[in-house]
């Protein structure tokens, strides 16, 4: 099943994988005990691991060319749902083009982050995280969900408002333009040692 109905039923383990060799050590791992085997749902494909595998820092160097090779390599070796890290889905046009093509490879979903472009590593102490205007991102999203073929294909808003230094309140006030554009998800980030942000 895809990714969406893998969500309906409950919680989804997923793996990020940026290679095909790591797609194929992903795609075939288990823990196994008396009661069940428990293996990984789902693939995840970070730009920030795969632009590190190439040698390159996390920002929005390398062109969708690229990504789109690794997402070709990932299917290859796994036949489970993927998941892609869109970054911030450039401007709309791009991100129409960005969806069309995701999904006629199979891919089950893409997730955008709010950040402007070119955006920098969530995780850099020394970058300064400016964050798009929100209506912006939601206008992406509602272009994106209109070049869908099927609606098994997810758009996934990603709030970096933790990460920018901002509130709580701010990240809900994005997370619900975002669902009312038609995400079909929200991805919020935090990089603090304490969970009661996202909580």
């Amino acid at each position: 099943p895809g990714l969406k109905r893998l969500l309906e039923k409950g919680p989804v383990k997923a793996m990020e994988v940026h290679s095909g060799i790591s797609a194929l050590i992903a795609n075939d791992a288990f823990v196994e005990d008396q009661k069940e085997k428990r293996e990984f749902d789902a693939l995840w494909i970070s730009s920030f691991t795969e632009t590190a595998c190439k040698g390159h820092p996390d920002a929005d160097i390398l062109g969708f060319d690229s990504r789109l090779d690794t997402i070709n390599q990932v299917i290859d070796c796994s036949s489970k749902p993927i998941l892609v890290d869109g970054d911030t889905g450039c401007d709309p046009n791009f991100f129409e083009y960005m969806v069309k093509k995701l999904e006629r490879l199979g891919v089950s979903g893409v997730i955008i982050e709010d950040k402007r472009y070119p955006k920098r590593n969530s995780l850099d102490a020394d970058a300064k995280q400016e964050l798009e205007d929100p209506d912006s991102i939601a206008e992406k999203i509602r272009r994106g969900k209109a070049m869908q073929l099927t609606d098994d294909f997810m758009i996934i808003g990603r709030i970096e408002s933790l990460i920018s230094g901002l509130t709580v309140e701010d990240a809900l006030m994005r997370a619900r333009k975002y669902l009312k554009a038609g995400a079909d998800g929200i991805m919020i980030h935090s990089k603090s040692i304490s969970p009661q942000d996202i909580l």
